[in-house]
């Protein structure tokens, strides 16, 4: 292999199982080459391929079980969202930010759960509906509110969005008890009822055009109480 300047030695092996994982020849939970292997393919020395290989295990990509190897992580998904949690909390977001991110893909998010949303997913949706508009405590309220919309993101199978919303989840929390707090004070909780029993009914009938509209009318309600 040409190793070229710019780059380190351990850089070569970090993009060659890059490249093994973009072309279909590595998937999750497969073994990866041996050391050695990697040593003849790429033609570096071993101390560099262990350098990759412990930053790749650092990162969460891949795992070293002792006796057996290294493997592509299985549960790499689901992983990827703590790293990006930190980042958020210590990037000093504000609550704006956390909103407008919010817009921006609550509406695609619903319309898209309402293609792809499964049986099973509408039973969980509409369990935590349930729990959402009959549990009188405020915070655990919140929590399934921060549930409800969760279980949306999940439903769309779209694993960047998924990730995406996860990471958020601390913040997503602190954002919904608060808006959730000056809507109660202001209208009652007939009105959160109200925009989350739309949004539900248009997914769990797979109605993709008005639960864009009802997740809309729902981010309208949601901005008056944010601003």
């Amino acid at each position: 292999m040409n190793n070229s300047k710019d780059k380190q030695a351990y850089e070569h092996v970090i993009e060659y199982i890059g490249q093994q994982v973009e072309e279909g020849r590595l998937k999750k939970g497969d073994k990866i080459p041996t050391e050695r292997k990697l040593v003849e393919i790429l033609e570096i020395g071993r101390n560099s391929i262990r350098e990759a290989l412990e930053i790749l295990d650092m990162l969460g990509i891949v795992e070293r079980r002792q006796g057996s190897g290294t493997y592509i992580r299985k549960d790499f998904d689901s992983w990827f969202s703590g790293p990006m949690s930190i980042a958020f909390m210590l990037s000093d977001t504000g609550k704006h930010e956390i909103f407008e991110f919010r817009n921006m893909i609550e509406v695609e998010m619903a319309t898209i759960a309402a293609e792809r949303i499964t049986d099973d997913e509408i039973e969980e949706l509409k369990d935590c509906y349930e729990k959402l508009i009959n549990i009188d405590d405020e915070f655990i309220n919140a929590k399934y509110d921060n549930k409800f919309h969760s279980l949306l993101a999940r439903a769309t199978k779209n694993i960047i969005l998924i990730n995406s919303y996860n990471a958020m989840e601390y913040m997503m929390d602190m954002l919904i008890y608060d808006v959730r707090t000056r809507g109660i004070l202001s209208e009652g909780k007939d009105l959160l009822v109200r925009i989350h029993r739309e949004v539900c009914e248009a997914v769990v009938e797979r109605n993709p055009v008005e639960a864009r509209e009802a997740m809309k009318r729902h981010m309208t309600e949601v901005r008056k109480y944010f601003e």
